[in-house]
């Protein structure tokens, strides 16, 4: 071991021990340095894994063992990286997969307006993880590029193993990006629903006002201290106020679901989706008269 880090310089001994080094390749006279970062999931969160490795010469190979501070030389150079970045990557495909699986769970629970208490929290947490993969990837798909032109040329480099690596990690980084497009959307629609439920309860709010309003003006108008008011002096004067306030009372319920009801009937069919399909059958009906014709 001391004798291989002597043959490196400073900065790179620094790199291949931390283990949070996002991926990362480095061509000398002397040697060639590849840090390869991929993830897995830690007790509570994701965590990168990187693994480095040394080249001499294009020949004698060496990955580094952080826990045991080892270097463990490869018998077959370029194939066993392939091989190593392989089980690296298979993990990671697992891990995507799982996350893939909780959006679309939260995709659906949202669709069908069973909202949870904790969506912001798990929606966050989605969010942060599927970007942090994207980013490794992309990390992760320069440098394995980058390796690649470097080797591709040498008799024994296998260009089709490290073809079909970077070709699953180009894969995955659209897998990324779509779930994150997809958490993307979701929180707009979330917001939205939000935002319809807020309206809902101020349009309440808004009906009970209009409801009251008018009875506490009447309330108000024959609680006045003045002479001459109606039912002044009749027995019966107090009842037929109840009987008025309650009259008005019904009156407005009444009137608001009437109202409402022309509103769904009238408006939305004519204005809303029931004009939108006709537009549209009227359109596949002129497609299939000018198909005929033609």
């Amino acid at each position: 071991m001391d004798t291989l880090l002597t043959r490196l310089k400073p900065l790179h001994i620094d790199d291949i021990n931390n283990s949070k080094h996002s991926s990362y390749f480095f061509v000398s006279d002397e040697y060639s340095l590849l840090i390869t970062r991929f993830f897995d999931l830690g007790d509570e969160e994701l965590i990168g894994v990187s693994t480095p490795y040394i080249i001499f010469n294009s020949q004698e190979t060496y990955s580094y063992n952080r826990s045991s501070q080892e270097f463990f030389k490869l018998q077959n150079s370029h194939l066993s990286i392939a091989d190593s970045i392989n089980m690296q990557l298979n993990k990671s495909e697992q891990l995507i997969m799982h996350y893939v699986d909780e959006i679309d769970r939260l995709e659906d629970d949202l669709y069908m307006r069973k909202l949870s208490p904790i969506f912001l929290d798990l929606w966050f947490d989605l969010k942060k993880d599927i970007t942090r993969m994207e980013r490794i990837l992309e990390r992760a798909y320069e440098s394995l590029k980058k390796y690649t032109r470097q080797y591709e040329k040498t008799e024994e480099f296998p260009t089709h193993e490290f073809a079909n690596i970077i070709e699953h990690i180009e894969r995955y980084q659209r897998l990324s990006s779509l779930n994150s497009n997809k958490l993307d959307t979701l929180y707009n629609y979330y917001n939205s629903l939000k935002n319809d439920k807020m309206n809902a309860n101020v349009y309440a709010l808004t009906i009970l006002s209009g409801i009251f309003l008018p009875l506490n003006l009447v309330v108000g108008f024959f609680g006045m201290n003045t002479e001459g008011l109606f039912f002044n002096g009749n027995p019966e004067g107090t009842s037929n106020v109840v009987v008025l306030l309650t009259g008005l009372f019904f009156l407005f319920l009444l009137i608001i679901p009437f109202i409402s009801l022309i509103e769904r009937l009238i408006l939305r069919r004519l204005l809303g989706r029931f004009n939108l399909y006709n537009k549209l059958v009227d359109n596949i009906k002129k497609i299939s008269l000018f198909s005929k014709s033609s």
